[in-house]
């Protein structure tokens, strides 16, 4: 049942469940900071931004209670079966998710919930890609060279705009050189299957460690034969 403010002879109603695109719109504001409060609210309700300005504190943070409400609402739906995502698909959802979903929430919706309704069941299906997303960084921990803490660290959304920015160029590096420095090449990069191309650079790394380790131990070699 969806709620009423009534403002003077108005009345504006806060909806009992929200759209995606409001639900962008609400997260592009600071909710620790009062004054942005009647923005949200006129994001979610119609009234003007001016007019909730004028109204009492202590109605604001019971509209505001509301909206928190509804922004914590989860809701089923179906979901794509993440183990099918192409490689490509897997890093911008990893990107967009790091420089924040007021940003790129229709298009995370659009990949791993296209067929949901509302912003509740998108937030149900991004709660569900999160729990992958830190499952496949812990599969491959040994690849990404990330400790269990620098997991935790990797996944929080509270990044800099810099680490986020650096998020972004460390994963085209990768694909540009999983494609040979070949712009040619990076579309076939990013379509294959995430799990073959995880696959294949762990591979990769671990031939590299093998490399080096041979590279160690004839350098320890050679320094015995020195000294003798």
């Amino acid at each position: 049942m969806a709620h009423k403010i009534h403002i003077d002879t108005e009345v504006y109603e806060i909806p009992d469940r929200l759209t995606v695109e409001q639900y962008a719109q609400v997260l592009a504001y600071d909710w620790q900071d009062p004054k942005w409060h009647p923005m949200i609210l006129s994001q979610i309700s119609g009234a003007p931004a001016e007019v909730l300005m004028e109204v009492p504190t202590d109605s604001l943070s019971l509209g505001m209670s509301l909206v928190i409400a509804l922004v914590n609402q989860r809701e089923e739906c179906p979901i794509t079966q993440f183990t099918d995502l192409t490689f490509g698909q897997f890093i911008d959802l990893d990107v967009w998710l790091s420089m924040g979903l007021d940003k790129h929430l229709q298009s995370i919706a659009e990949i791993i919930a296209p067929e949901a309704d509302g912003a509740a069941q998108v937030m149900w299906a991004i709660d569900k890609f999160a729990e992958f997303r830190i499952y496949t960084y812990r599969q491959y921990s040994a690849l990404f060279g990330l400790s269990e803490r620098e997991i935790d660290q990797a996944i929080d959304e509270g990044h800099t705009t810099a680490d986020k920015l650096y998020l972004a160029r460390s994963w085209y590096k990768v694909i540009v050189t999983l494609a040979g420095d070949d712009i040619l090449n990076i579309d076939q990069v990013t379509d294959q299957p995430l799990t073959k191309a995880l696959n294949f650079m762990a591979y990769q790394k671990e031939r590299i460690l093998e490399t080096q380790q041979k590279q160690r131990e004839q350098r320890q070699k050679n320094d015995l034969l020195r000294h003798r």
